[in-house]
């Protein structure tokens, strides 16, 4: 089992980028509201430390996500887990995420 992700999940590259997941608001863990898979996947990643420069690219955005549960589901659709790996446009183009709430698992 792992974390379900919220809006207050730490989702982030490599490089100290960070992405601010998109909530649903049908389910509200610790006062926060979970997301999917969909509310990851192309946004927008700031933060990132890497400096364009041929032949390095900053992480802009996120480009695919993986990582959702097979049993919680949010509008038929299952909820991001904190075991989520993914990848951005950059040059470190990894995605991770923890959850920040220890309330709610799911597999």
């Amino acid at each position: 089992m792992a974390f379900v992700l919220t809006t207050s999940s730490n989702v982030h590259c490599p490089s100290q980028g960070t992405v601010s997941p998109a909530g649903q608001t049908k389910l509200i863990v610790a006062g926060a509201e979970v997301t999917r898979l969909d509310g990851i996947t192309g946004k927008s990643v700031t933060g990132c430390t890497i400096t364009d420069s041929n032949p390095t690219m900053q992480c802009k955005n996120v480009v695919s996500a993986t990582g959702a549960a097979g049993k919680l589901l949010v509008g038929n659709v299952g909820v991001a887990l904190d075991t989520l790996s993914g990848a951005t446009n950059g040059t470190t183009p990894g995605l991770s995420a923890s959850a920040g709430q220890s309330k709610l698992k799911a597999v």
